[in-house]
This record gives C-alpha cells, structure tokens and sequence, in this order.
C-alpha cells in the first residue's frame, strides 16, 4: 500500500492533470503537487474556471497572468525556487481567482513538468452533475481524476449534490433519495457525469474521497460498479490513506 497519490495514478512529468467532480477537488490538486515537488517535479497548480486564494501551506507562489508581461519567464523562475507554483489569469475579488484558458494551459506546458487542474467547480457540494458548459478540461489533457466524496453516502441527494436535479436524471432517481454506492457508481460511470469532458487518450481514474473505516465496504462497491467503465482504475483517498481498488 502506498500513502503518494500521484505514484498511485502514475502522475510524472510531462502529465497534465484535470480534476473534475467535487468532494475534494482542491485539495487533491494541492496534494499531488506537493508529492511531485517532494521528488523534485516542478508543478503548476491552476483551474480553468475559479478558485480561492490558497494558503501558504497549499502553494509557495501565486503568479497573475494579468500581472506578468512574460508568463512563461516569471513562471520559469518562480519553480526553479518553489517547485511549485499557482497559476491564475486575475482576481475576481479579494480572495478568489479567475482561472487561465486552455490555451495558457499548453503554454505552461512549456516550462513546467506537470501541470494539475481543477477544471470544474461544485461550490463545495460532495458530488456533482456537471452543467452542458461543464467541465473545462483542456483537450492535452493525459490524466483525467473525476472524484466523490464517499461523505455523501447515506445523504439526501438534493442535500450534497451540486445540480441534483441533472444527477436525479443520470442514476434515475429521485431528488430525494439516499445516495448509495450504486447511485455513485452510475453517476461517476456516465458518460454525462463524471466521464464528461475526458479527452479520449487520457488514462481516466476515479477518486473516492473522505475514507473511512466505516465507508470501505460502500468503497469497494463503487469500484466493482466501475469495473466494465473506461476508467483505468479506482483509488479511495484518507488524510493518511491511498487506497487503490481492485
């Protein structure tokens, strides 16, 4: 067993990492950053839609394309000092960011070795059904993350889901209903849900995030409901815990 979430989905240089769901995008994003900058990798955090200032625990540097004449350079120099820095276009207010286009993405590319995104947003829901204009993965895209948060096992799913309505639609199920290890399955499995947006040559893997001792069982349910799905494989995550499934 493994505690490196990037060893267990194969993350190295040259990848490009779109992370989409919700129950946890940010701070997976952050983790796989901090376990390639461990090996020397320098990374770039970033989103294509909006995220909130990180903390100096989550990055060392946060750089505004806005702000820098020569993106590439000031981006260059910022990772031979951190390893590892964020990347934005401007801000939208005091503490959130608006995120960089897809073209800015493979620029990055350029002076980066890898390059994580959230490329979806869930206004902190633990599950999703992404919108027609979601979600935002740039097409050089080679790791594709679609995460849960197993949280919302046993939740309403107009409760925890962000656009229940759509997810209602996908799993047929009522708003009102529990959310249950197939009710997951199906939505990460569709190709409307939590397969939206996967570029067709990216190696895609489910992340079930938030696991517990009590929530393994529901976990490996998930997994065995994905088994004939594109996903290349199925990983639950704890603070402490990498847990591929089978």
């Amino acid at each position: 067993m493994t505690t490196s979430l990037s060893a267990a989905l194969g993350v190295g240089p040259g990848d490009i990492v779109s992370i989409v769901g919700a129950g946890g995008k940010t701070t997976t994003m952050y983790r796989i950053c901090h376990e390639l900058r461990a090996r020397g990798v320098h990374t770039v955090s970033t989103t294509t839609t909006a995220i909130q200032r990180p903390r100096p625990h989550q990055s060392p540097i946060l750089l505004l394309q806005d702000e820098a004449p020569d993106l590439l350079a000031v981006t260059s120099r910022a990772l031979e000092a951190h390893g590892h820095a964020t990347v934005v276009r401007r801000a939208r207010r005091a503490d959130k960011y608006e995120g960089i286009d897809v073209e800015t993405t493979a620029l990055l590319a350029r002076v980066a070795d890898v390059i994580v995104i959230e490329a979806d947003g869930a206004r902190h829901a633990r599950i999703k059904a992404p919108a027609e204009h979601e979600p935002v993965v740039p097409p050089q895209t080679t790791v594709f993350l679609s995460v849960v948060g197993l949280h919302a096992l046993g939740h309403s799913l107009r409760d925890v889901c962000h656009r229940p309505e759509r997810a209602a639609r996908l799993v047929n199920q009522p708003e009102d209903s529990r959310v249950s290890a197939r009710t997951m399955a199906e939505l990460l499995g569709s190709p409307l849900g939590g397969l939206k947006g996967r570029p067709p040559a990216a190696r895609a893997w489910a992340l079930l995030t938030h696991l517990t001792a009590e929530n393994e069982a529901p976990a490996r349910a998930i997994a065995t409901g994905l088994k004939d799905s594109p996903f290349a494989g199925v990983v639950a995550l704890s603070h402490t815990q990498v847990l591929p499934l089978p």
